[in-house]
């Protein structure tokens, strides 16, 4: 007849595969574990501060009960400039409004956000006047010789062809 070999596994492997098992089990437990879902809790907060340069850094925000939220943050430089954006998040979205005084802005609405500009226009300043100087009185004349032409052949290649061995595997 014939003979069947059975072989055990050591104990180090079946301890070893026994863990992940129970390991696979807490993680997919853990996955599917229902989450909570609470109701949105009204705060509020603010900051207003400046730094030793003078520059001025102000935030603040105030959820409700609906999770409606109004906020604004801005900064104020030592020299006045100033950006303050101010918003509103609900359920129709994201609003923004921008009122600056930085230079180059100008008031405008792209993409829904309200930009105020108090800017001051500077005009341009006039182009300083071009006063043409005359060009050069004389020209001295310059000898002019054709050098003569160097050609260099060389009798050997530059490239050389490199012997390849080849040798065949049985």
């Amino acid at each position: 007849g014939q003979s069947v070999l059975i072989r055990r596994s050591s104990t180090a492997t079946s301890t070893a595969m026994f863990t992940k098992v129970v390991l696979f089990c807490l993680v997919a437990i853990a996955a599917s574990a229902p989450t909570e879902d609470y109701p949105p809790q009204p705060y509020s907060f603010n900051y207003d501060t400046t730094d030793e340069f003078g520059t001025r850094l102000t935030r603040e925000e105030s959820s409700d009960a609906n999770n409606n939220k109004v906020g604004s943050y801005g900064y104020t430089d030592a020299n006045g400039i100033s950006r303050t954006v101010k918003y509103t998040a609900d359920a129709e979205g994201f609003h923004v409004t921008i009122e600056t005084n930085e230079p180059g802005t100008k008031s405008s609405n792209p993409a829904d956000a309200l930009y105020t500009s108090s800017a001051v226009e500077v005009a341009p300043a006039p182009a300083a006047a071009i006063v043409s100087k005359p060009a050069v009185t004389a020209v001295k004349p310059v000898a002019v010789q054709d050098a003569p032409a160097t050609v260099t052949v060389h009798a050997t290649p530059a490239v050389h062809a490199t012997p390849v061995a080849v040798h065949a595997v049985h």
